[in-house]
């Protein structure tokens, strides 16, 4: 650039020269002769200056031949013409005039003075004078080219010139020249109009005179750096001051260039306005720190002073205040402001206390509409700010004021004061806006949280000190947390309680909820009933627990916790259990009497119809025999069947006696290792000597271990077992003996083809003196014990017996005996 302004320097200079030269080559013939016509004129003066330079030659050698002036004495007044023609007239012309004037010359020289000597001087001189003539029309027509060059050229600088001087005066940059010490030298009117003064007033400063005074120091750094080059060019952000006093924020980048006209360097030094950057970097910043109070604290009574501290770092903000409503007076109190401790602004502070929402100044109209309310300038006649007086005596000129917006309705205002009369911009009133509802929704949220916060201690409180025990539980059932009343109940601490105890009482409760038909805890059903559970303390104490179940739903109505009330009704309940107990009592007490009732007099039925039968058959065989008359094959027939009659009250004794001795604990047993399935093969045998109606059939497993017991108390089991299928098996029927491993127990089975036992007789098969009474097994004699007595004896074993049957289709009578604990004796046992 600077390059391009010393061209153009140098063109103009030499464009006033041309422009010189030509005024002067012009004024020798540009006047005109009055009265005449300019066309005709200008033919004369053509005709006249064509003329002149033969004129004057004939004149001089006129002169020459009347005074006898010498050829040496009249050349300079010939090449004065010569000259003077040839820097006005054609080569031709003035070669011709030359010509002409060496003519002269010679000729004085052979009319006056005929002398060799003479004319060779003359000639010398002619020749001189033509040459001369020749090299000054030449020099003169280049010195027209180069003018005609220079005349372009400056044309195109002229050009180039406009075209830059109106970019420069069109751009919104400041652009300026100036010396290495920061004088002016040339500023365009960007830069004029930025620093508020005119090109000529700012031209007669300097550029640390216009520098904000906090920033010369770093100013002057830079133009020594520049002077010395150190460095060639240095760019920054300074505060430059306007010629009304404002301050405005300038980006500066300065490059030393070099000067083509003056030969020295200079600054080339570009201003740019950075207000509106400045301003929207304090807007974002204040808006961010805004918003990082907001976010960061959870009580808007303590972050309310923080966030007007804020607010006031809001561009041109002196002081912030900040309103709430107060309901029982219905009146505007200011809660908070920003400066608090600086003197000068403590009488509009003091005057801030309270003032009317519904008044009609500024602060009354932004709250009743709940929009943004502006007084440009509190020093209008028309201003209606209630305190533009200590504002004005204080220095603060204008007001914004924009109320803090929660669900539809103000809840809080916000008032800012600048020392300087403005309006805001639109993204100021957007940002302004924006923050009004951040605002209200963060003290709206906080004044929520805080009576949640209020409500969550009352129901802290309540929780914490309940006489009941609390408990809140997961959707999965885990335990969240127990208060202390639970805790102190059940004698156990929080991560025991979470851990080990609650997985057992949620069980409990959804199996006795199971039992009673109800939901279980976690079904997310609420009836309001309540399920009884046992449950341990930590001392090893059984407590009754009544647990009431009441389901908390999340937002979307979906169960998310569950709220257990747990209450200790072990005193009630013992009481209630004694009392049913005793009334259990008394009805099993009644029961077995009619039981035992019942059971003597089948007893009795029984017994007596036994001892009778076999005492008939005795006394009747007896008194034939006494009576005599018989055969001796005869009285050996009765006498076998008083003997068979003998031996049948003799076993019902027995097993009377056996009976009552196993249930008394006297009966021992001799256990020792017993092939069992010896056992049933012997059984096999005896039942089929003595019974030639039923076929006998075997399943045994050869490789059955030894088992351990009483073998002739399992003699008595397997006998009383095969003797029963016998007596209920149709004549062709068949018994069928199995046996075989289950774990540690070997299983034998009884089964027979026979009448079966009716479905509401089996479970009672074992009761003592308990015989089927129906269809044809009422017609079968028996006393109702052998099965009682098989039943302890398996028992005392360690083993089990049940049956399995079907009515027309037989029965399955199993029973379990253990194993040898010895399998090295079972298999010698057993190959033995």
């Amino acid at each position: 650039m600077l390059v391009n302004a010393a061209e153009g320097a140098r063109a103009t200079s030499t464009l006033c020269a041309l422009r010189t030269f030509q005024a002067a080559r012009g004024g020798e013939g540009s006047g005109a002769l009055p009265g005449t016509d300019p066309r005709s004129s200008t033919r004369i003066w053509s005709l006249v200056r064509r003329v002149t330079p033969f004129a004057a030659v004939a004149a001089i050698f006129a002169l020459q031949v009347l005074t006898n002036i010498g050829p040496v004495v009249a050349f300079p007044l010939y090449l004065a013409v010569v000259l003077v023609t040839a820097l006005q007239r054609s080569r031709l012309e003035s070669t011709a005039l030359a010509l002409i004037a060496a003519v002269a010359i010679l000729s004085w020289s052979l009319i006056v003075n005929v002398d060799v000597a003479n004319i060779s001087g003359a000639a010398v001189l002619g020749a001189l004078l033509v040459g001369l003539a020749i090299g000054s029309e030449e020099m003169v027509r280049r010195s027209r080219e180069a003018s005609a060059r220079a005349e372009e050229t400056l044309s195109r600088l002229r050009d180039s010139e406009k075209t830059l001087r109106s970019a420069l005066e069109s751009t919104s940059v400041g652009l300026a020249l100036a010396d290495l010490e920061g004088r002016w030298l040339e500023v365009n009117e960007p830069l004029a109009a930025l620093l508020g003064r005119t090109k000529a007033t700012l031209l007669d400063t300097t550029l640390a005179a216009i520098t904000a005074q906090p920033d010369r120091a770093e100013l002057e750094h830079a133009l020594a750096l520049l002077r010395f080059g150190d460095v060639m060019h240095w760019e920054g952000e300074l505060t430059a001051l306007r010629q009304d006093g404002l301050a405005v924020p300038v980006s500066l980048f300065i490059a030393r260039v070099p000067s083509v006209v003056h030969g020295e360097p200079g600054l080339l030094v570009q201003a740019t306005d950075v207000s509106l950057r400045k301003r929207a970097d304090a807007l974002r910043e204040c808006l961010g720190a805004a918003r990082h109070v907001m976010v960061t604290s959870v009580d808007a009574e303590r972050a309310l002073p923080e966030l007007v501290s804020v607010l006031r770092s809001f561009p041109d903000t002196a002081v912030a205040l900040f309103w709430m409503l107060d309901a029982d007076r219905q009146l505007l109190v200011s809660r908070c402001a920003s400066p608090m401790h600086e003197a000068r602004f403590a009488p509009f502070l003091e005057a801030s206390r309270r003032e009317s929402p519904a008044g009609a100044g500024l602060i009354g109209r932004a709250w009743q509409a709940g929009v943004i309310a502006v007084d440009e300038d509190v020093e209008r006649a028309d201003s209606t700010y209630a305190r533009r007086g200590v504002a004005r005596a204080v220095g603060l000129r204008s007001v914004v004021a924009f109320p803090a917006i929660y669900d539809g309705e103000v809840i809080g205002l916000v008032e800012l004061l600048s020392e300087h009369a403005r309006a805001p911009r639109e993204d100021e009133v957007a940002l302004l806006a924006t923050l009004g509802v951040e605002i209200g929704q963060f003290v709206g949220r906080s004044r929520l949280a805080q009576a949640l916060r209020r409500s969550e201690a009352d129901h802290r409180a309540i929780y914490e000190r309940s006489p009941i025990g609390i408990a809140r539980v997961s959707s999965t059932g885990e335990l969240l947390e127990a208060n202390p009343a639970l805790l102190r109940m059940l004698e156990h601490d929080g991560p025991t309680m979470r851990d080990n105890v609650w997985p057992d009482l949620l069980r409990s409760f959804d199996q006795a909820a199971s039992r009673l038909r109800k939901a279980p805890m976690l079904a997310g059903i609420t009836d309001g009933s309540s399920i009884q559970v046992r449950a341990a303390t930590g001392s090893g104490k059984w407590l009754w627990l009544q647990m009431t179940a009441t389901s908390i739903p999340d937002i979307t109505g979906r169960p998310e916790h569950v709220l257990v009330m747990v209450e200790d009704v072990t005193t009630v309940r013992d009481t209630s259990d004694k009392l049913e107990e005793a009334l259990t009592a008394q009805r099993d007490a009644n029961s077995n009497l009619e039981k035992i009732d019942r059971t003597k007099s089948e007893f009795l039925s029984i017994v007596s119809h036994e001892f009778r039968t076999a005492l008939t058959g005795i006394q009747g065989f007896s008194e034939l025999i006494r009576d005599g008359g018989l055969d001796p094959d005869e009285v050996k027939a009765y006498g076998g069947y008083i003997f068979n009659d003998a031996d049948r009250v003799n076993r019902l004794i027995g097993d009377m006696l056996d009976l009552d001795r196993m249930e008394s604990g006297r009966m021992t047993m001799r256990s020792g290792a017993i092939d069992i399935n010896e056992v049933l093969t012997e059984a096999i045998s005896r039942a089929a000597a003595s019974s030639v109606t039923v076929e006998f059939k075997s399943d045994l497993d050869p490789r059955l271990p030894i088992v351990a017991g009483d073998r002739d108390r399992l003699v008595q089991v397997v006998s009383n077992l095969v003797n029963n299928a016998v007596k209920y098996s149709p004549e062709g029927g068949t018994v069928t003996l199995s046996s075989r491993v289950e774990g540690e127990t070997a299983l034998i089975s009884v089964t027979d083809t026979g009448i079966g036992i009716p479905a509401d007789e089996i479970s009672h098969v074992f009761e003592r003196f308990r015989r089927v009474r129906s269809g044809a097994a009422q017609a079968i004699p028996g006393t109702g014990l052998g099965l009682t007595i098989v039943k302890q004896i398996v028992e005392m074993h360690g083993g089990k017996i049940w049956v399995e049957s079907a009515l027309g289709h037989g029965s399955s009578f199993h029973f379990t005996i253990p194993l040898a604990a010895d399998g090295a004796v079972a298999a010698q046992l057993r190959h033995g």
